[in-house]
Parts: C-alpha cells; sequence; structure tokens
C-alpha cells in the first residue's frame, strides 16, 4: 500500500489489505491482534508505524520522493494466506471499468494469472474455450495479466482470445501481495461462498502452445543460422519445465462436478499452509516491489530501479518480479543487460529448467 503520509484512511487500509479495524483490534478471517489507543492519530485516521508494528508489516521510506509503502503481514501465520477467506480484490478490465471479484459469489472461480512477459501468453484463446464448456456448470474463469506495463501491452493476447469471461489487468502486482503468487501462470479456486480451496498454484487449460513446440531436434538446431547458441540453450531448458497440463484439467474439471465433494479441495488449514511463506524479508519484498511499480508508472523509473533490485535479493525466486522488471530493460531474456544483475536464461540455467514451475502437490 502506498502511502504519502503516515497517517492512513481506514476504508483505504481496510479495502487495500483486508484487514477490519473493530473494537476489538485488526481482523481479517478468524484472527484479531489487539491495538494500542495510539493507533488513532488527534483526526481519526490510523497510525502507520503503529499499525505496522502491531500487524507485522513493513513501512518502507522512500525519502527522496516523500513516499513509504505498507507492506503484507508476516506475524500471524507466516504464510502469504491469512485466512482461506479470499481477500477482497478489484481489478481494471481493459477499458479501465473496476471488476469486484466478490460480484461472482454463488459461483465456482477460477483465478488464472499470466503476463505478456511470459509465453502462457497464448493460453489466452484455450482458457477462453475452456471456460465455454464449464460455465453452464457453475465455474466463471478470470484471467489476470500481471503487467506493469498496463493494458495496451496486455491488449492483443486477450483479444486473440475474445473472452466472454472477465479478464483483468493487475499493473501493481495486487494478485502476488494478497495471494502469494510469485510465477505465472499461477490459478486460484474459489469456492461459490468466497471461500480459497486450492493457493496458487501451476495452472493450465489442458494444453500451451509452449509443450507444443518443436523442442525434439534442438541438437540440429544449433546448425541452423537463424537460432543462435543462446536461443538453443534456453530452449533446452524450457524442454526441462515440468507442465502438468492434463492433471490440471482433471482436477479443475472434477472440481467442478463434485464441488466440495472433490478430492482435489483442500480444508482451510491445508489453503494456509500451502500457501507461499512470508518471511519479514519476504513481506519487504513485496513493498519494494510496489514502491518500485508506482515510481515507474510515476515516470521515474531509475528510482524504481533501485526498489526492484532490493526486491529481487530479497526475493530471488520471485519470477514475477524478476521478469517484469526485466521486461522494460533494452535486452531480451537471452542476454544480459547493464541494470540487474540477472537475465531469463542465466537465472533459468542456474535454477534448472525442471525447477521452475513446482510439482502440482495433489
Amino acid at each position: 500500500m502506498i502511502l504519502t503520509s503516515l497517517a492512513i484512511d481506514q476504508q483505504q487500509f481496510e479495502t487495500r489489505t483486508g484487514w477490519a479495524i473493530k473494537p476489538q483490534g485488526a481482523c481479517k478471517g478468524d484472527s484479531c491482534i489487539p491495538l494500542p489507543a495510539e493507533i488513532r492519530n488527534g483526526d481519526g485516521s490510523l497510525n502507520a508505524p503503529v499499525l505496522a508494528q502491531r500487524l507485522g508489516m513493513p513501512l518502507i521510506h522512500d525519502a527522496d520522493n516523500n513516499l513509504w509503502a505498507l507492506g503484507p503481514e508476516t506475524g500471524i501465520t507466516g504464510r502469504a494466506l491469512t485466512s482461506a477467506e479470499a481477500p477482497q480484490l478489484v481489478l481494471p478490465d481493459l477499458d479501465g471499468k473496476p471488476f469486484d471479484i466478490a460480484s461472482l459469489r454463488g459461483q465456482k472461480v477460477l483465478l488464472t494469472t499470466w503476463a505478456s512477459w511470459c509465453g502462457c501468453r497464448a493460453d489466452n484463446p484455450i482458457w477462453a474455450e475452456l471456460r465455454e464448456r464449464l460455465h453452464p456448470k457453475g465455474l466463471e474463469i478470470v484471467t489476470i495479466a500481471m503487467d506493469t506495463a498496463g493494458a495496451d501491452t496486455a491488449r492483443p493476447w486477450i483479444e486473440a482470445g475474445n473472452p466472454r469471461h472477465p479478464a483483468l489487468i493487475d499493473a501493481g502486482h495486487i494478485v502476488g501481495e494478497l495471494f502469494g503468487v510469485v510465477n505465472v501462470p499461477n490459478g486460484i479456486w474459489i469456492d461459490e461462498n468466497g471461500m480459497i480451496v486450492r493457493p496458487p498454484e501451476p495452472s493450465w487449460p489442458g494444453r500451451t502452445p509452449v509443450t507444443e513446440m518443436e523442442l525434439d531436434d534442438l541438437e540440429d538446431w544449433d546448425t541452423i543460422d537463424e537460432v543462435t547458441q543462446k536461443h538453443a540453450e534456453i530452449l533446452r531448458e524450457v524442454k526441462k519445465m515440468r507442465f502438468e497440463t492434463d492433471l490440471y484439467l482433471q482436477m479443475l474439471e472434477d472440481w467442478v462436478e463434485k464441488g466440495a465433494a472433490s478430492q482435489y479441495v483442500l480444508s482451510a488449514d491445508e489453503v494456509i499452509a500451502r500457501s507461499q511463506p512470508r518471511s519479514p524479508a519476504l513481506a519487504e519484498a513485496a513493498a519494494r516491489f510496489e514502491l518500485g511499480q508506482h515510481l515507474h508508472l510515476n515516470g521515474n523509473h531509475a528510482a524504481a530501479v533501485t526498489h526492484w533490485r532490493e526486491a529481487h535479493r530479497l526475493q530471488p525466486l520471485n519470477w514475477t518480479y524478476k521478469r517484469q522488471a526485466w521486461s522494460f530493460e533494452d535486452a531480451s531474456d537471452l542476454d544480459a543487460n547493464r541494470v540487474y544483475e540477472g537475465n531469463m536464461l542465466n537465472d533459468l540455467k542456474a535454477l534448472g529448467g525442471e525447477n521452475y514451475y513446482p510439482k502440482i502437490e495433489v
């Protein structure tokens, strides 16, 4: 949450974070944290340093730009999710019209994330086809572009699918902060009552064009002039990636048919436990990334880089942070850039393509 002063409007805080300020304290789900009297300023606003300390939220100050970022809480569960109750999420569509995920209450909802800098951008037409098949059975699919570059960058990929489902733009990577998404594509299941029944995990609509690439003859590609050695290297790593496309579709269809009786539905405790870890350092990474995003969108890219570099250091396995930042530099995924220490090719080789997407924990 970006602040221009240390006095926070209560309604804005509650809307942005999902915490409710009540007489008994700050509450989210079943958790309530008592708050001291000094939580209120004289004008009724909330005292940011006191609130941050009580909820274990990092409060990062950018003195040069007179900004603060209040990051997500860390002291309740130590995970990205404090509660299995889906947090409030309102994002714009391509035309800038806000869409509230809560408006879908009464339906099963799949939130699935993607980005223009990910090969999963080509999955949009397939998600649109799948939605038309499963929507009559009670499922709504919501695609979310985690793209700081905004609607203009995402537009051609969305329009390629001509979707009738909500197709939203998350320029601030809010889904990452609220749900713990660290890579794309990731899917989140929300039931008819607004409860998360599966936290973020790799998601595919049964197939993906990335897996249909001709990767079997890479050894021969080395001799083709148009394919550089670096192209061959990164494609070898892509070939190692784990794409559990059939399994994910099977799981999704089972949930649509059986609802709460599906073997793939998790309890609230399991949902929280399977969400991403969130230590103070990882929460600070979220705050740093948001500061960078805000500065970049307001024309101060140089200042944004400082915070993005720190976010990468604090959470090196958050690919949404890294790939988003890299996308703004004058370099491809294959080349080093002058701003950041890593790039897609080198970081993927260091990690190993087989580790890029974790195995789905059934």
